[in-house]
């Protein structure tokens, strides 16, 4: 009796998610601009836009997003307030802070609060969708340095003793 051979079933790619992003800013405008840039980006999904701080909470907890780009001011609770309520809370979103006002202090204090990278608003497109990536597999940003969780911890303490 001959054995019939079977064609090997043709391997399935894995279907990628989306990485799945909530904006934060009550400024509509700035809103729309970085949605803009954002969902030409063919791996990402914004899924909330929100311009209040307690609501962020709010839908963060709902909806679960990878990444929320968040405002430092902003009504109810500010952006570092809701990154500490978020961080507390155990929600595994990463956080980018993006501010106006760009200076070390406020970085130490973001990336205190949980956030995962801070950046001014002028940043470049590019450099924040690189942000977006990395912080999006668990990483940190800190300048142009993508950080692990040791390299993070690193660099809070270096910070804390130049302080």
């Amino acid at each position: 009796m001959k054995k019939t051979e079977t064609s090997p079933k043709a391997k399935k790619k894995p279907t990628q998610s989306k990485i799945q992003l909530m904006l934060v800013d009550d400024h509509s405008l700035f809103r729309s601009g970085l949605r803009r840039v954002l969902e030409l980006e063919p791996d990402m999904d914004i899924v909330a836009e929100v311009s209040d701080g307690a609501v962020a909470v709010e839908q963060a907890r709902t909806l679960k997003p990878n990444v929320i780009l968040m405002d430092v001011n902003l009504p109810t609770l500010n952006g570092l307030q809701a990154t500490r309520e978020l961080t507390l809370s155990r929600i595994e979103s990463g956080i980018i802070i993006l501010t106006a006002y760009h200076d070390d202090d406020q970085m130490l204090h973001a990336m205190r609060s949980g956030a995962s990278a801070y950046f001014p608003k002028d940043v470049d497109a590019q450099v924040l969708i690189r942000a977006v990536r990395a912080v999006s597999k668990g990483n940190y940003v800190v300048n142009d340095a993508v950080l692990a969780k040791p390299q993070i911890a690193a660099w809070l303490l270096n910070q804390f003793e130049q302080v």
